[in-house]
């Protein structure tokens, strides 16, 4: 009887232990759960993200890294989603006649595990109108039930009754909503007020909170479980040399698409092919499922994007860009003009070596993305090459047969009047070979060459010289050039643009031109790119502009500006034969003519003479302190690159040794007295 008894209380207390079980489970579906039960049913959704292709790198010909991209990640919001969410949750508040705060602190200090019990519901009607707004983390239903505040056993015990209906509410859900922009704006360090605004202020569904971040703040965010913020993938472009090569590389905006430079003039081809990838989300931004990834040609099975941006190997020597950079910033600390570049080209193939500019920006920095730095003036900027010119004239005429290398030029008193106009010197000269002409920088002597001419021959000069197209190097903002047709010269015109005047070219030009003199009398075609064998290129007869025999001797003449005697000692290098020409050209005024006290200053060589393997151009605008003379301000930038470059690429000295007879003709003077008491010059160079 005894035993049947204890049977009896086990069964009971079995039975009753499940029927606890199912009441509890019950009530975690019905209250604890409902939300999520409810999300996964009603605020699943599609979204479609874009996934960022790479875009291509940029290297220089060495395969030293330019440009890159590296990974960041952006912040965003659905501003109609948030905003309709918060008026939603204030019109909650509103039928329940409570405040923000007052709700708020019903939540907290009613709070059974997930759920916490706001009140009653005391009409149909309020029923209707809280199930109508459809808000996430509310929910009303009929049940008892009783609890510790927090299931903490010392805090306030609450008892609800079911003969009424109840409102919960799931305060990690509706915190998060009315909460958000004090939360974002926590982990971005972005003052809510300002989330707020832009929020709503935005009409359209995505708006970027903050972007090019670094890839933890995705956690940081993500862990938040912020209602309708996402966190996307980006890119952010970073650039290796800063203002070495800004204006020449240019950048990219934020979107990651190129904007100025050659990011921009190689856009499409360094930006790559985007991809998409369909999901489903939660409200919350989570990802249930991910339904494909897809291209814009053809479709995958996986996050990698169509094709990522092809790279880029420019032809460019960053070492020499380097060099060159430096110069130009030391002549504006020394001469103080308003800006300078220069150019430095392979002279066998004419790959573009460097090409700098001052002033420049720090392209790292968007704020300074503006300004006159951002010009890339050795192809934006016209000049007026001035007596860099002139060589180009003496072997027209020497070509033509109307002079030859031992040709006397009478400069007289270094004054010339034509059609009522003065042509001078700089002082008298007298008679001249056409090697003088050039070592002493003789407008008369240059004029008087050019008018031996037809005018159509020294135009058609100018257009095999490349002075009428542009570079055929796709630079952004390069200016067309300007060459009057020579039906319209008159004589002084004709003499004028035989030393530099009366026509515009920009610096690539000019530096393209002095590849005849390197290659025996043959143009050779500018490029941003290596050249694979173009030194072996066979010549075309249509790029011809002199012959071999003129081309040798006019660069032997230019050898002399850089000796005693001559407009640009500065640029003499020891151990190496240097061939150039100087230009010192008057400023055109806005108001017509030319100004008396501004000057471009030019210098224009080619090293090592005997065989060139670099020509280097350099433009000094409106230097304003100290010298003015091309030969004074833009011959050291030529020889402080040089010297450099001459070295990286590994070039052999040139210069005849000591015992030859015709040593010091090639040295000037200030070299002399060292090399005659060491018998070489390379005892001489540190």
């Amino acid at each position: 009887m005894k035993t049947f008894f204890s049977r009896d209380i086990l069964i009971f207390l079995l039975i009753s232990a499940v029927m606890l079980g199912l009441v509890a489970r019950a009530f975690h579906n019905q209250i604890i759960e409902a939300d999520t039960m409810r999300e996964q049913a009603d605020d699943r959704h599609e979204r479609t993200y874009r996934i960022p292709a790479v875009r291509g790198e940029i290297y220089d010909r060495n395969g030293n890294l330019l440009a890159l991209s590296t990974p960041m990640v952006a912040v965003q919001v659905d501003p109609k989603k948030i905003k309709q969410a918060l008026s939603d949750y204030q019109q909650l508040m509103a039928l329940l006649n409570l405040n923000s705060s007052r709700f708020m602190q019903l939540v907290r200090d009613n709070r059974d595990k997930k759920l916490s019990f706001v009140g009653y519901i005391e009409s149909e009607d309020l029923k209707e109108r809280i199930n109508a707004l459809n808000l996430p983390g509310v929910f009303i239903k009929k049940i008892a039930h009783s609890f510790h505040v927090g299931g903490d056993t010392q805090a306030p015990f609450v008892t609800v009754t079911d003969a009424k209906l109840s409102l919960w509410v799931q305060e990690s859900t509706v915190s998060s909503y009315l909460y958000l922009f004090e939360r974002l704006g926590k982990a971005l360090g972005i003052p809510p007020k300002q989330i707020y605004r832009a929020v709503y202020a935005d009409k359209d569904r995505h708006l970027y909170i903050k972007r090019q971040l670094t890839p933890d703040y995705r956690a940081k965010v993500e862990s938040l479980k912020l209602p309708y913020v996402f966190v996307s993938n980006e890119y952010k472009r970073f650039y290796t040399n800063g203002e070495v090569n800004a204006n020449l590389i240019g950048f990219t905006n934020i979107d990651g698409l190129g904007r100025d430079g050659l990011e921009r003039a190689y856009d499409s081809y360094l930006q790559g092919q985007d991809g998409a990838k369909l999901v489903i989300k939660d409200v919350r931004g989570n990802v249930i499922n991910t339904i494909k990834a897809s291209y814009k040609q053809g479709e995958g099975t996986n996050d990698k994007a169509y094709a990522n941006g092809g790279d880029i190997q420019l032809s460019i020597d960053q070492n020499i860009q380097y060099y060159t950079y430096k110069a130009l910033m030391q002549v504006m600390y020394k001469h103080q003009p308003k800006s300078a570049s220069a150019i430095v080209l392979d002279a066998k193939t004419g790959e573009i070596l460097a090409m700098a500019n001052v002033p420049s920006y720090h392209v790292n920095r968007i704020a300074d993305r503006k300004g006159s730095g951002l010009r890339n003036r050795a192809v934006t900027d016209f000049i007026e090459p001035g007596s860099t010119i002139k060589p180009f004239i003496i072997a027209k005429a020497m070509d033509l047969g109307l002079i030859h290398k031992n040709s006397e030029i009478d400069t007289k008193n270094g004054v010339m009047i034509l059609q009522g106009k003065r042509i001078k010197d700089t002082s008298r000269h007298g008679v001249l070979t056409p090697e003088g002409i050039i070592q002493k920088s003789s407008n008369v002597g240059t004029a008087k060459v050019a008018l031996m001419m037809d005018k159509q021959q020294q135009y058609e000069l100018y257009k095999q010289l490349g002075f009428e197209r542009d570079s055929g190097v796709y630079f952004p903002g390069e200016v067309a050039k300007h060459l009057k047709h020579s039906d319209f010269w008159q004589p002084l015109d004709q003499a004028s643009m035989s030393y530099g005047y009366g026509f515009n070219i920009n610096l690539l030009s000019l530096a393209r031109a002095y590849t005849v003199f390197a290659n025996n009398g043959v143009l050779k075609e500018v490029s941003m790119f290596t050249k694979l064998n173009a030194a072996q290129t066979p010549v075309s007869e249509e790029q011809r502009v002199f012959s071999p025999a003129v081309a040798q001797q006019v660069l032997q003449m230019m050898t002399h500006v850089t000796k005693s005697g001559g407009t640009a000692v500065q640029a003499h290098i020891p151990g190496y034969q240097v061939a150039g020409k100087t230009g010192t050209s008057h400023k055109t005024s806005q108001k017509g003519g030319y100004q008396q006290n501004t000057y471009m200053s030019m210098f224009a060589g080619l090293v090592p003479a005997s065989n060139p393997d670099m020509i280097m151009v350099v433009a000094v605008d409106e230097p304003s302190r100290g010298d003015y003379y091309g030969g004074k301000v833009a011959a050291p930038v030529f020889k402080e690159v040089m010297q450099h470059a001459l070295r990286l690429r590994q070039i052999p000295p040139d210069i005849l040794p000591a015992e030859h007879p015709h040593f010091y003709e090639q040295t000037p003077n200030l070299f002399k007295g060292q090399i005659a008491q060491s018998g070489s010059l390379a005892a001489s160079v540190p």
